[in-house]
């Protein structure tokens, strides 16, 4: 009897799993990207999956029948559809829409994957390609482009440099394609301008204290993506010529453009390549005056090579080679003449400057990624090797001896393996884990280019494992953390600091290897079930050995019979904590954003001026500040956005809280736009800046300010955007800079009060280009 139970019991298990399907499909965006991590069920069951990192999905034990199939997810709009479980059915190919609502943009910097907005617990500013490619017909100025779109970033400085120019009041780690340009351990304040805006897709910009990129993103993250190849076409182009010059007096102002992109796809092979060359004419200001042509973007030859191919071994392995040159130098004609803070501007006059030229020489980028969508179970795989070779060199100055131009000469090498694994406990508990290893060495130095050394090479090695957890629990709370270990060590050999400026130099320092190690950690909540109010909370560090290379080459002069060392140098590394609270909202046609920040450091990135030379000073720091953007769809040709950033800053200096100077807290700034399409042929834009006033400081008995405390002005700005469509092929476009011609200081020639920094702003200037598709 037992024996005929146990052999009933066996044909009825296997009577129910004969019984019981599966459903299977993959789902995809409507660009056909396959989209992770949302969560499908059949509507009135408890069956349910996650999509994998492949966008593929399977519902086990599902009883034969007709079911509604339900996928959901932040950022994107609801799917559903009428599926049938039973033997012999075909995987579904679902593609899911993203929302209408910002939320649903997709973004890859902030977590090392592809996810919406609406599932990253901080704030986040997308400049898409339709801006670059609208804005990019007013200036093609990358500094300017940026600090035009994104609330929290100081205004451009008309230069080739972006000094002074902070995130949130602190330094920022520049990127392109993840491949760090930015050059923390001697800052340079050249690494924006590091590509050409004609290779430049997309960029995210990612706001607050971050540590998942490693050294310097004390206030955030900046991330240039490239080009992606045009597959739809075996081959396609895209011709762009253009002129440039001053509305305020035409003569010897007159510039111009040429860039050539070619693209397509062949089965399984895709690519893109480009090039751009670009010649700038003199620069003027308002009054038709020359400005001083020291470090600006007068009579600038810039040069950019792109090239990226791709090859699809099937639907889940890619690998991808990209290179990028870029070269930016001054053959000015003129040089600095006048100028006295307060009173006159410097102006150009007709000359020669002795030295080198200023500029970039060359900046090298080259990645070799590979990409798997489903390396194991419910796990992807990207591996990221990377090279950059940056050099660039700087003004000749008196204040060597003898005179000299420095340079900034900066190598890095480096790999990340990201692994991303999904997990799904439940139909409440769901989420994936973004794990791996970056590992780094980054030469830099800082010679004069005559073979003296200025600053030595410092040799840094980093190996930094990372893990970051993603969790969605109850449908509506989605829960981020996630921790990185910083384990670095930075070698330095002997040298011999110089004379530069009133610091005498002759200090003969021993060098030796410096270790840094460092936990650092991030959190987040975002509650996301109402579209209408979307709030988050969240908390990240970062890590930064911010310009060590500016303590190392201002050592102090020892007392008789003491040796120096870099030991004996205070050289501890920064960590940033950020505090964030802020939420998104969108009601029919209005959307708005806001934030709130506090930003606290136990040692400061301040320069202060001791005997003309800036030299850092370390001490605990408090930045905060908010940022508020709306929008509204008037009509589907008609759209108008706005935002409002503020922020401000104190140091505690001996016990003594002081606000923290320009140079890094930057006056409130407002923008705002209109973009119209009256006809289907014409685009229109009109952009708006405010520049507020920042007067915190008060002047010494002899009525003289210290360096960054000059007392700011505001000042306006007005451009304009406008291109007319021949056809789907041509389009002519032409963009203002400065359309009003306002007359004005940038905050940081206000802010510096010095005589040498004391440079006016462009006036107007036109940009007149012609673009042919093919």
């Amino acid at each position: 009897m037992k024996k005929y139970l146990i052999i009933g019991i066996v044909a009825l298990f296997a009577t129910i799993q004969a019984s019981a399907q599966k459903i299977t499909g993959v789902l995809t965006d409507t660009a056909g990207t396959a989209v992770p991590l949302l969560r499908i069920y059949l509507a009135g069951t408890q069956k349910h999956a996650v999509s994998g990192p492949d966008g593929r999905f399977v519902i086990n034990n599902v009883a034969p029948g007709q079911y509604t199939l339900i996928a959901a997810g932040i950022g994107y709009t609801t799917l559903e559809q009428p599926v049938m479980a039973g033997a012999g059915e075909t995987p579904l190919r679902l593609t899911i829409r993203p929302s209408e609502v910002g939320l649903g943009e997709v973004v890859v910097t902030a977590g090392r994957n592809k996810e919406t907005l609406g599932t990253v617990p901080s704030s986040i500013t997308v400049i898409s390609g339709k801006q670059l490619r609208e804005q990019s017909a007013i200036t093609t100025d990358i500094n300017q482009l940026l600090s035009m779109n994104v609330p929290g970033l100081t205004l451009g400085t008309n230069t080739s440099t972006n000094k002074g120019q902070t995130l949130r009041g602190r330094g920022m780690l520049i990127m392109i394609d993840g491949i760090p340009q930015s050059t923390p351990l001697r800052n340079g304040d050249k690494d924006i301008r590091s590509i050409d805006v004609s290779v430049i897709e997309r960029v995210e910009v990612i706001k607050g204290s971050t540590a998942i990129y490693g050294n310097g993103a004390d206030g955030g993250i900046v991330n240039f993506i490239t080009k992606k190849a045009n597959t739809d076409k075996v081959f396609s182009g895209s011709t762009t010529i253009s002129t440039t010059g001053s509305l305020s007096s035409l003569k010897n102002s007159l510039g111009g453009r040429i860039s050539q992109l070619f693209s397509g796809g062949i089965n399984r092979f895709d690519y893109v390549v480009s090039g751009a060359y670009e010649q700038t004419g003199v620069n003027k200001d308002a009054s038709g005056e020359v400005i001083g042509p020291f470090q600006s973007l007068s009579e600038n030859e810039n040069i950019n090579a792109f090239a990226k191919l791709g090859y699809n071994f099937n639907s889940n392995n890619r690998v991808e080679l990209m290179y990028n040159y870029y070269r930016t130098m001054q053959n000015s004609s003129y040089v600095d003449s006048g100028g006295k803070f307060g009173y006159t501007p410097i102006v150009g006059r007709l000359g020669s400057n002795p030295g080198d030229k200023q500029g970039t020489p060359y900046n090298h980028n080259a990645g070799l990624n590979y990409t798997s969508k489903n390396i194991f179970r419910n796990t992807s795989l990207q591996i990221n090797l990377y090279y950059q070779d940056f050099y660039t060199v700087f003004e000749y100055s008196d204040f060597y001896a003898p005179p000299g131009n420095s340079a900034i000469s900066s190598k890095k090498m480096g790999a990340r393996a990201n692994f991303n694994t999904v997990f799904n406990f439940s139909p409440d508990v769901f989420g994936d884990v973004t794990w791996g290893l970056d590992v780094l060495n980054d030469k830099t130095s800082q010679p004069l280019t005559d073979g003296r050394g200025f600053v030595p090479q410092m040799d840094m090695k980093n190996i930094a494992p990372y893990a970051q957890l993603k969790t969605y629990l109850f449908k509506d709370f989605l829960v981020k953390a996630g921790v990185r270990y910083e384990n670095i060590k930075l070698d330095i050999p002997d040298y011999t600091t110089i004379k530069y400026g009133a610091y005498a130099g002759g200090v003969a320092v021993k060098g030796g290897r410096l270790p840094y190690e460092a936990l650092v950690f991030n959190a987040g909540l975002r509650y996301t079930k109402f579209p209408a109010f979307n709030p988050f909370i969240s908390y990240s560090q970062s890590f930064s050995l911010y310009d060590l290379g500016r303590t190392l080459r201002l050592v102090k002069k020892p007392a008789a019979g003491e040796d120096v060392s870099i030991n004996t140098i205070q050289t501890e590394p920064i960590i940033t904590n950020n505090y964030e609270a802020g939420f998104n909202s969108s009601i029919g046609k209005f959307n708005a954003s806001g934030s709130y920040f506090i930003s606290t450091s136990s040692l400061g990135t301040s320069l202060v001026d001791v005997g003309g030379v800036a030299v850092p000073e370390r001490a605990p720091e408090r930045v905060q500040g908010f940022e508020i953007t709306a929008g509204y769809q008037f009509l589907p040709n008609l759209s108008a956005n706005a935002s409002w950033s503020h922020v401000e800053g104190k140091k505690d200096v001996n016990g003594e809280k002081t606000y923290l100077p320009t140079t890094r807290i930057s006056p409130d700034k407002v923008m705002a736009n209109v973009n119209y399409s009256p006809l289907k042929q014409w685009d229109l834009g009109v952009y708006y800046i405010y520049s507020g006033v920042r007067q915190r400081f008060q002047a010494d008995a002899k009525g003289n300010f210290a360096l960054g405390q000059g007392p700011v002005g505001d000042f306006q700005l007005v451009n304009l955007y406008t291109a007319w469509h021949f056809n789907n092929t041509t389009t002519l476009r032409l963009g203002v800079d400065n359309l009003l011609n306002a007359g004005y200081y940038p905050v940081m020639s206000q802010a510096k009060v010095r005589n040498d920094s004391y440079y006016k702003g462009s006036g107007a200037r036109f940009n007149l280009g012609l673009t042919v598709n093919m």
